[in-house]
């Protein structure tokens, strides 16, 4: 089995719409939250990997199933794995729980791009050692 980052956050006022249910894109920007503490606590910021390796990281595929809704106030977990590293991209499988019910899962891919000219380049060396602990079995 993989093994899982998780991290928590509340519904903020601002996540819901008029029904009072979290407004569906947030569920993207939760899974960018949990992607940014999931490297804060390897170490480097992702800008600071991108800067130190020369690449970015831009997503170039991502999706999201609307299980349950969330509301305001709700305390979410989020939880991030790797499902998979291919030579040059990531794909992150994502669940969002309120306790024990499963309220959304998705997906985001990320792909590796040189810095200087925005075209497609292996994963760095240096960006594989940091995912190991995490990397699919």
């Amino acid at each position: 089995m993989t093994k899982r980052f998780t991290t928590e956050l509340t519904v903020q006022w601002g996540d819901v719409d008029l029904a009072g249910v979290v407004y569906y894109p947030h569920f993207f920007r939760y899974f960018s939250i949990a992607e940014t503490e999931f490297y804060r606590s390897l170490g480097p910021t992702m800008l600071e990997i991108e800067n130190s390796q020369g690449i970015r990281l831009p997503r170039v595929d991502a999706g999201c199933q609307f299980l349950k809704p969330a509301h305001f106030g709700d305390s979410l977990k989020i939880s991030l794995e790797i499902e998979k590293m291919s030579s040059k991209t990531i794909k992150y499988l994502f669940e969002v729980w309120r306790e024990k019910d499963e309220i959304a899962k998705g997906h985001v891919i990320i792909a590796s791009v040189s810095q200087e000219h925005f075209k497609s380049v292996p994963l760095p060396d240096g960006l594989r050692e940091i995912l190991q602990p995490y990397a699919p079995v």
